[in-house]
């Protein structure tokens, strides 16, 4: 076990019992106070501890700074603080995990509800992917907008009765910065809402164009992709302006702790500041951290409110699952329609077909092996049975998504003691393998074709083929994900860490402006703080501003050339990548910089006030942070990696809870429990993974930052205890103690800022791979010939050569490949091609339609005119290839017959090339995919003339 873990019980994911649940709209209190009243609670004191320790902490440490006879026995209390600060860490953290177990069961009864029909998956994901992952991220930040008033309330109280009169300006202090907080809070929050619907619009936008990007790339409207483009331009713009409110907030912080000794010199009260004798400058830290924390509490607080109003309205909107029945007498017996667009859900093969298999295994395996899913998907039942199905079969091919259905269609009936009727002619296979699927079932007495179905299977041409295809033993070789580490992340912002120094420099010597031997008038300290704050933020903003630019460029990259890919993973960088990428990552880099800056500073600053000692401490204190470095980065990483993996499992959880609130045809309405059974177990195992990964990466981080806390604040006492034993000045002694408790104020996220760009360094990896240049096949135009050039994609096929202005078939049995390979051609799909000089070639260009593309044009799927009216807008002078993957499926042989004629005539009047896929049809010309797909390399070409 590693040590992070130390500090938490093991985790452990209850599945919720079946109950009514809650609203999210009732709101954030009212949600959090109701799901778990004592740990909210608890963690509100405790996070009212949290800031009264650093208080009290450098209240103490401010009492020993004019005392260069310190006793020990005076130091110890200082140690004692700073390990409570470490304890109570570790225990908001045990609150977290309770609090964040209980929403997660919260959503767990959502999902579960019957979703409305008009609830797109595209909006599901992005309740899933933001709003979700807001109010899990949001919700401890949400309650320290109870907890800083209070905080700030009993430090105000006790000011006066600690300081005397002298204390009351403490509170004239707080009070300037009120309004400053309030307006950061408002301007903060009204950006971030702007933020979040952009982030949101992308969302939906990239979803989409995952879905249709492939096919729509194709031709010469993108608009899609230009409204993608816009959305990410608007969204930089705003999240630039959040840098500037951001930035603003941190620097006034840092430079703002000088305002008490300004406002105390204006009013003509500044003997009042020899009540702390320069340590004024310490104790606002705390305080003034506290007042402008609050922005950032309030818009965090808005951002879960509209999250959970979006939640809520799902919720409202929804309705729980009809308690289902098994079907009774009366009911059993009926007929079943078969429909080939039954919702499929993500899920293992054998979680898809309905009824108890264990007592019909056997039948099961047989109808695997008749239909041929044995061995397309997997060289055993067992093994294709323990297939995992991407949403809606995505990762199928036509024909093996038609067989799925049937087979689920066949023990549908047989659970329900029913009839299955099918009135399909199979044409998404070929004849032989339609005839097999057919005698298969009809061996079932409990499964029937219609008599226009079966004759037209019975009648369809082609001579049986032998051989089917084994389990692809080749596959397009993905391009490994390259190393993203600091170096590359500072190629971009390098001058950004030298404009940094500036204020870091500024900042380390504020404390010095305090005391009464500087001789500084408040005007000047007041303009030193507003240098001070422009340099900070202009430098930041510099330094993010560099990396958004450059990861929208690597994104839209990556969206110009999408090809068809895991929707679960492309839906990872679309949604949260891109945002870790915009967000975190722009962060970590502009506080590592800042970090980097303020260590030198540090390191000057230990040798003014101590000499060689200071150098020793500073380089004990870089040796500590180094092994603490070392003991979590590992881990960090990984479980990074794992909470991309557990995020995968809710986005998967979605689709299941989308899917089958689909299903309600007739048929699966009487399948008893088994569908909200399946539902109900798919969603709580997606929970469950994601809570686990995602609390041991907030485990890992948290306690690596509280150690990194505990290890600052002690090198703090031991640099006490060296004043007490040597100081070169009082004003050295200052300067040095200033730099300690900046670096302790920004050490703790700057450190977590190192370490989670190690662990969050997956993202950008992610967001590479996606942006990577991918392999185009060759397709080359010379005289009257047409080359198409050697490539693997699931298998390796052969070159191609055909002749311009023909038509052509491409055969070969279901499942053989015939998609696989003119996808590939069309850069539909990734492939391996071989390197070759082509650029001085003339090439083809290529198009892909199948049965959907009517949608993309906006047509009625079914009818064959909209491809007459695209072909004849085809531009001329250039040559173009059409790939024709089965877009006549829904037409009868008659009308199949007038379609292909129809091609003929097309290709002899255009000179265009066209190779047709349809297994009812084997033209004159015919390209059999047996002879051109290979098992093992790339091999000399075949011609077709």
């Amino acid at each position: 076990m590693k040590w992070m873990y130390s500090f938490t019980p093991a985790l452990r994911y209850r599945r919720v019992a079946r109950s009514e649940g809650r609203a999210f709209a009732d709101g954030f209190f009212s949600l959090t106070f109701s799901l778990a009243p004592w740990a909210v609670g608890t963690y509100a004191l405790v996070s009212l501890l949290q800031y009264s320790v650093p208080l009290v902490f450098i209240y103490k440490l401010s009492t020993l700074q004019g005392n260069a006879d310190v006793l020990l026995a005076e130091i110890a209390p200082l140690g004692l603080l700073a390990i409570s600060g470490f304890l109570l860490v570790v225990a908001e953290l045990n609150l977290e995990r309770h609090i964040s177990l209980k929403l997660c069961r919260e959503f767990e009864r959502l999902l579960a509800r019957k979703m409305p029909p008009g609830v797109e998956v595209s909006a599901l994901e992005r309740l899933v992917s933001r709003d979700f992952n807001i109010v899990l991220d949001g919700f401890g930040t949400s309650v320290n907008l109870l907890v800083i008033p209070l905080f700030l309330m009993f430090s105000l109280l006790l000011a006066p009765l600690v300081f005397g009169a002298a204390g009351l300006w403490a509170i004239a202090v707080v009070g300037v910065f009120l309004p400053i907080s309030y307006l950061l809070s408002r301007l903060s929050d009204r950006n971030y809402q702007q933020i979040m619907n952009l982030a949101a619009q992308r969302i939906e936008q990239c979803s989409a164009w995952l879905r249709n990007g492939p096919w729509l790339k194709q031709f010469a409207d993108r608009t899609a992709l230009h409204s993608i483009e816009r959305t990410l331009a608007d969204e930089g713009s705003l999240r630039n302006l959040d840098t500037l409110l951001r930035g603003a907030d941190s620097y006034i912080i840092g430079f703002g702790r000088l305002i008490p000794f300004v406002i105390l010199g204006l009013l003509g009260a500044s003997e009042s500041a020899t009540v702390w004798d320069g340590a004024i400058f310490w104790l606002s830290i705390p305080l003034l951290a506290a007042v402008l924390a609050l922005p950032r509490s309030y818009v965090s607080y808005k951002a879960v409110g509209r999250s959970l109003a979006a939640l809520g309205s799902l919720y409202l909107n929804s309705s729980r699952h009809p308690l289902l029945r098994p079907a009774t007498a009366d009911q059993a017996g009926g007929v079943i329609e078969f429909d080939a667009d039954w919702p499929i859900w993500p899920a293992a093969l054998v979680e898809l077909i309905p009824g108890p298999l264990d007592s019909q295994r056997e039948a099961l395996h047989t109808l695997l092996s008749a239909f041929r899913l044995v061995p397309e998907l997997g060289q055993s039942p067992q093994q294709v049975l323990q297939l995992r199905i991407e949403l809606d079969g995505g990762n199928l091919s036509v024909g093996q998504r038609l067989r799925l259905q049937l087979l689920r269609g066949a023990f549908l009936a047989s659970t329900q003691g029913g009839k299955l009727s099918i009135d399909h002619d199979l044409s998404a296979l070929d004849a032989a393998a339609a005839l097999a699927v057919k005698d298969a079932l009809e061996r079932l007495p409990w499964v029937s074709f219609s008599p226009l179905a079966a004759s037209a299977i019975v009648q369809r041409e082609g001579a049986a083929q032998v051989g089917e295809r084994p389990v692809p033993t080749v596959r397009a070789v993905e391009t490994a994900m390259g190393h993203y580490g600091l170096r590359d992340l500072f190629r971009y912002c390098g001058w950004g860490v030298l404009m940094l120094l500036v204020p870091a420099l500024m900042m380390s010597y504020a404390a010095n402006l305090t005391l009464p031997a500087a001789g500084f008038s408040s005007w000047q300290v007041l303009l030193y703080g507003m240098v001070g704050v422009v340099a900070g933020v202009a430098a930041g903003l510099f330094i993010e501003n560099l990396l958004r630019s450059r990861f929208t460029h690597l994104f839209i990259d990556g969206l110009r050339d999408i090809r068809v890919t895991d929707l679960a993973d492309a839906m990872q960088v679309v949604s949260r990548d891109v945002t870790t990428a915009f967000e975190r990552i722009a962060w970590y880099a502009h506080d590592i910089a800042w970090i980097i800056a303020l260590l030198l500073c540090n390191g000057v600053a230990l040798w003014m006030g101590f000499g060689l000692f200071g150098i020793a401490v500073a380089l004990l204190f870089s040796g500590l942070l180094a092994v603490l470095y070392r003991l979590s980065i590992g881990e960090l990483h990984r479980t990074r990696v794992e909470s991309v993996k557990g995020f995968d499992s809710l986005l998967r959880s979605a689709h299941v809870a989308h899917s089958i609130s689909l299903v309600g045809g007739v048929g699966f309405e009487r399948l008893g429990d088994w569908l909200a059974l399946t539902q109900r177990g798919a969603i709580a195992e997606g929970l469950r993974h994601f809570y686990t990964t995602r609390m041991r990466s907030v485990i890992t981080r948290t306690v690596t930052a509280a150690s990194c806390s505990l290890l600052s604040d002690l090198i703090i006492v031991l640099v006490v205890l060296m004043g007490s034993l040597y100081r070169t000045s009082d004003s050295a002694f200052v300067l040095a103690v200033t730099a300690l408790l900046l670096v302790r104020s920004d050490l703790a996220n700057v450190f977590l800022a190192i370490t989670g760009f190690k662990s969050q360094s997956v993202s950008l990896e992610r967001l590479q791979h996606f942006a990577r240049p991918k392999s185009s096949v060759p397709v080359m135009v010379a005289g009257q010939s047409l080359s198409i050039a050697p490539f693997v994609a699931q298998r390796a096929y052969r070159a191609l050569s055909l002749e311009r202005g023909r038509l052509y078939s491409l055969s070969g049995h279901s499942g053989s490949g015939k998609s696989d390979y003119l996808k590939g051609v069309a850069g539909i799909t990734d492939v391996v091609t071989e390197e070759a000089a082509v650029a001085q070639a003339k090439t083809s260009k290529r198009f892909y339609l199948d049965s959907n593309s009517p949608g993309l044009f906006g047509s009625e799927p079914g009818p064959s005119s909209w491809l007459d009216t695209w072909l004849s807008g085809l531009p001329e002078g250039c040559h173009h290839l059409l790939l024709l993957d089965e877009p006549f499926s829904t037409l009868c042989a008659e009308q199949l017959a007038e379609r292909v004629q129809a091609l003929r005539h097309y290709v002899e009047l255009s000179g265009n090339t066209v190779v047709l896929v349809d297994h009812r049809c084997r033209l004159e010309h015919d390209i059999k995919l047996g002879e051109l797909a290979i098992g093992d390399c790339l091999a000399k070409g075949a011609i077709h003339e």
